[in-house]
């Protein structure tokens, strides 16, 4: 066994770990230890490096690189102890002065000892915590409802983009500080039994359902167990604690829930709701930017509060409700509800707007993920922008779909005669090859492989046609926001 002299390690519950004090927050608050990692790219000075064994890459092949980084410290397997002497025979150290005022703690595994690290110091926390799924809109939700607390001045931690596996959770979950008023967390899952842990680990106790549709039906199976399993965000929930939910959708009954609920929606039976949806068009003389804004009246129980969001995208109108109703629980004034909707802006593949000045184009970057749900308000969104040059959608593979997955392509490409304004389709990918076979006849198409046929195909229209708008959709494996780096 291997320690340092000032803290000491212990194994209560397979993997707990104590200072001497026998006090988690004392080692979270020394001030060598800035916080966790799990992969030394990242891995910044003071951090502790977490060595997880995972399926593709196990940690413990790079405590050579976290040492050298200066990290306080090591969490690694009992198993993989012995690699401190085999590391101190290669830098041709002592262990003694390799692990000289380190932090070394040794567990039965690794994982198991994040997941606990991160459940027993969410413990300490009485604020409210904000957990969120569903299909789509996740981030989307995460990031409007952080816009309105920055708005009202209000501190609060977010999850860092889409960390919601148990993993990214529970790495998320250690960077909470008393500071904070408010943590808002993403929850995702992609099989059966997953929600489980993580409301386990988060224990939430506001939770928040976006939206439900097809995703991630390979490991899912059906709509059904989708449901199921996204409906376990409120596992632990009592009388204290509040469920939001779109009120939208027919599957979600009031009669199941033992605990108050807030609904959200288009229909007039939801709590929170949007009305009077319009969209206003800016005249552009070419696609410099998308140039459209949806105004709509968001009901709040009895008062109506006028809202200008940017984009015109469906899902953005629904996340935005799900933002505005958690804020509305927690009482945020409604002015700084309205100023967080409008001054959000979406970024990171989720519709954004990413101008190529070279070709005098504009991108639309929606190439983060890919569900047959999203990818049909994508190309509803795409339809009601205007462009004087050409219109060019580029759609790939939505993967993890299991059986359906040739059913739910074809769909995508019946979708498109409803959508008549697209001038040039490039699917990418093998499932893709339903999109182009089910689309309209007339639509001029090419078909390719990968994401580097793509650019080729797009880079001979864009050079032949200036000014043209342009749409990236798919899973993102398919990797079609590397055309827009390499174009």
């Amino acid at each position: 066994m291997i320690y340092n002299k000032n803290f000491l390690y212990s194994t209560i519950d397979n993997a707990i770990f104590f200072t001497q004090n026998n006090n988690l927050d004392s080692l979270l608050s020394n001030n060598k230890v800035s916080g966790f990692s799990i992969d030394t790219r990242s891995l910044e000075k003071n951090q502790i490096f977490i060595a997880i064994d995972g399926k593709n890459v196990d940690g413990h092949n790079f405590l050579i690189d976290a040492l050298k980084k200066n990290c306080s410290g090591l969490i690694i397997n009992e198993n993989k102890k012995d690699l401190i002497n085999k590391i101190s025979k290669t830098l041709n150290v002592s262990s003694e002065d390799l692990i000289k005022d380190k932090i070394i703690i040794i567990v039965p595994d690794t994982l198991i000892a994040l997941k606990t690290l991160a459940s027993k110091w969410r413990q300490t926390f009485n604020y409210p915590v904000i957990g969120i799924t569903g299909s789509v809109g996740k981030t989307s939700t995460k990031e409007l409802l952080l816009n309105i607390f920055n708005s009202a001045k209000i501190p609060a931690f977010a999850t860092f983009k889409n960390q919601n596996t148990d993993i990214g959770l529970s790495l998320n979950i250690l960077k909470m500080r008393k500071e904070h008023k408010f943590a808002i967390f993403e929850m995702g899952i992609s099989h059966i039994g997953e929600m489980k842990e993580l409301a386990d680990i988060l224990k939430p106790n506001i939770g928040i359902i976006t939206y439900i549709s097809h995703a991630h039906t390979q490991g899912l199976t059906n709509i059904q167990n989708i449901i199921t399993e996204k409906l376990k965000i409120f596992k632990n929930f009592s009388q204290s604690n509040i469920g939001i939910i779109n009120g939208d959708q027919d599957y979600i009954k009031r009669s199941f829930f033992k605990f108050p609920i807030i609904t959200f929606g288009k229909k007039t039976k939801n709590n929170i709701q949007v009305r009077n949806i319009k969209t206003i068009e800016e005249k552009n003389k070419d696609c410099s930017s998308a140039s459209l804004t949806t105004y709509f009246k968001l009901k709040i129980y009895d008062k109506k509060y006028p809202v200008f969001l940017h984009g015109h995208h469906d899902g953005l109108i629904n996340n935005a409700l799900a933002a505005a109703t958690t804020a509305s629980f927690l009482q945020i004034d409604p002015y700084y509800i309205v100023k967080g909707i409008e001054t959000y802006k979406p970024k990171d593949g989720r519709f954004e707007e990413i101008k190529v000045k070279n070709y005098k184009s504009l991108f639309i970057n929606d190439s983060y993920n890919a569900s047959p749900h999203s990818m049909k308000a994508a190309i509803k969104a795409f339809n009601r922008l205007n462009c004087t040059g050409k219109k060019i959608a580029i759609l790939g593979d939505m993967l993890e779909l299991g059986k359906i997955q040739k059913t739910k392509h074809t769909q995508i490409g019946k979708y498109l005669f409803k959508n008549t304004n697209i001038d040039h389709l490039i699917v990418v990918g093998k499932n893709a090859q339903q999109i182009a076979k089910a689309a309209p006849i007339n639509l001029p198409k090419d078909v390719v492989i990968n994401w580097q046929d793509a650019k080729t195909v797009l880079k001979e229209l864009l050079e032949k046609n200036g000014n043209s708008l342009v749409l990236l959709k798919a899973s993102h494996s398919i990797g079609l926001e590397n055309i827009i780096k390499n174009i």
